[in-house]
C-alpha cells in the first residue's frame, strides 16, 4: 500500500503541472524563452500594443473641452449599459471605431500613439489644432498558480512589468516555484528566475495583453495533494475489505 501511494502521488506531481511543454525545459537562463515554431527567440525590444478588434479604448480630447465633454457623456454611457469594467469606445470587428463627430474611423494595427495622430488628423477636418490622447483600457493578463489572488486582472497601462502584475494578485504564495514562473505568450512559453535581479532587465518579461502568468508550486505540495486524495479513497477501499472481511468471519462462524 506504502509503494501505491508514493507511486501515485509522483505520478500525480507531474500531472498537476500546468502549461507543460512538449519537452522538459532544463536551462539555467535567468529568462529562457521557448517556441515550438522556432529555435530563435522573438525580440521584444521594441513591443507596442497594436489596436486590434475587441480592444476597448479611452479617447481624451485636450483642447476642446465641448468634444471632451460629448466623448467622455458617450463613453461614460457605454459604460453604464455594458459594465463598469468596460470603458471607453469598442473597436469593432470591421476594424473601426465610432466616435463623436467624425463617425467610424479605421484604427486597428496603429499604437495608441499612432492612433491619436490619426484622429488628430480626422478631427483637425472639424476643430482648429485638437490635441488627442488615446489609451487602451482592456489590456488584461491572467494570473494563475501560487499567487495571493488568482484570477484576470485589469492593466491601466503598456509595458507592465511581471513584478507588477505579480504585486498586484498578492505576491508570490511560500510554495510558489520563484525560479520557475511562466509566461505563456501565444504559442511561446517564457521561463523566467525572479531569484535573479538581472531577469528584471529583460523585456520579455515586460506583459502584454492576453498573456497567461503561472507561478508553479513546488513538488511537496503537489504530492500533498496527492497523498490527500488517495487517503481518502484508501480509506473507502480499507472499510470495504474490513467489511468483507468480518462478513467472512460471520459467515464461517455461523457454519461451524
Amino acid at each position: 500500500m506504502l509503494a501505491i501511494l508514493v507511486l501515485a502521488s509522483c505520478s500525480y506531481k507531474r500531472k498537476n503541472v500546468l502549461f507543460k511543454t512538449p519537452k522538459k525545459i532544463k536551462t539555467k537562463e535567468v529568462v529562457y524563452i521557448y517556441s515550438p515554431d522556432s529555435n530563435k527567440a522573438k525580440n521584444y525590444d521594441n513591443y507596442r500594443h497594436r489596436i486590434k478588434p475587441g480592444d476597448r479604448i479611452l479617447v481624451n480630447f485636450l483642447n476642446n473641452y465641448d468634444i471632451g465633454s460629448a466623448a467622455g457623456q458617450s463613453a461614460t454611457s457605454t459604460a453604464n449599459m455594458q459594465g463598469s469594467a468596460e470603458r471607453g469606445y469598442l473597436v469593432n470587428y470591421d476594424s473601426t471605431i465610432t466616435l463623436p463627430l467624425i463617425g467610424r474611423t479605421n484604427i486597428v494595427g496603429l499604437t495608441r500613439l499612432e492612433a491619436a495622430k490619426r484622429l488628430e488628423q480626422e478631427y483637425g477636418k472639424f476643430v482648429i489644432n485638437p490635441i488627442i490622447e488615446v489609451n487602451i483600457a482592456s489590456l488584461s493578463v491572467t494570473v494563475l498558480g501560487e499567487v495571493g489572488t488568482p484570477g484576470k486582472i485589469l492593466l491601466d497601462k503598456e509595458n507592465t512589468t511581471l513584478v507588477d502584475v505579480i504585486a498586484l494578485s498578492g505576491g508570490i504564495g511560500d510554495v510558489g516555484r520563484k525560479n520557475k514562473i511562466k509566461i505563456i505568450r501565444g504559442k511561446e512559453v517564457i521561463m523566467v528566475d525572479l531569484r535573479d535581479i538581472t531577469a528584471l532587465n529583460s523585456n520579455a518579461i515586460k506583459i502584454q495583453d492576453g498573456d497567461i502568468i503561472y507561478v508553479q508550486p513546488y513538488g511537496f505540495k503537489a504530492q500533498t495533494e496527492a497523498l490527500t486524495s488517495i487517503q481518502s479513497a484508501t480509506f473507502v477501499i480499507l472499510t470495504i475489505s474490513q467489511l468483507t472481511i468480518l462478513t467472512i468471519q460471520i459467515i464461517n462462524f455461523a457454519n461451524q
